[in-house]
């Protein structure tokens, strides 16, 4: 954000300011991307705007980005996350991880519990953990991807997140159905 500030002449004080015209650049492509008009703009974890649009949107805008044509402006963002998964999330963390798994998939994470994925063809998820926590996101997420048709076994490592108690596993969240037997500890592990 502060690059395009600088290269564009804008000031650098108050770049986060939704008024600010990076902010308004942005709340642009995010409106085209998605289709959508921004509902609200609150700030994320990082004190950026947060512009607020539906999960719909959501899925929208990562299968346009994932399937844009070969050198646009989407394709580029898509080949860089792609190839440098852990500039896109963080080193280590589950959503490079599960952009390795999965060929050709395209996944960031969010505030509040928020994941979007979407596979080369443009089939796309959009998952929000109501209550805002992070445990349930990858599982939950694997699980859509699973029911768009990426093979299970691609996403084994993701379908569940152990609860631990004094250490221990004593518990496991994973996305059920309402007649689904309950696992074995062992199926989180």
């Amino acid at each position: 954000m502060l690059y395009v500030s600088k290269l564009n002449g804008w000031s650098l004080d108050d770049y986060l300011d939704p008024a600010h015209p990076l902010q308004q650049a942005i709340a642009e492509i995010v409106e085209d991307l998605t289709g959508q008009r921004i509902a609200r703009v609150s700030v994320d974890g990082c004190g950026a705007p947060l512009f607020s649009i539906s999960l719909h949107g959501l899925a929208r805008a990562v299968a346009r980005i994932t399937t844009a044509a070969p050198g646009t402006p989407e394709a580029r963002v898509a080949d860089a996350m792609r190839s440098y998964a852990e500039m896109a999330s963080g080193a280590g963390r589950d959503v490079a991880a599960l952009m390795r798994a999965v060929p050709g998939l395209l996944a960031k994470d969010g505030f509040e519990g928020v994941q979007v994925a979407a596979l080369p063809d443009g089939r796309a998820v959009a998952v929000k953990v109501s209550d805002g926590a992070n445990r349930a996101r990858v599982p939950v997420a694997a699980a859509a991807l699973v029911r768009a048709g990426v093979e299970e076994g691609l996403l084994a490592e993701f379908a569940g997140e152990p609860l631990l108690g004094g250490g221990e596993p004593v518990g496991c969240v994973r996305p059920v159905r309402a007649l689904d037997p309950v696992p074995p500890l062992s199926a989180c592990a």
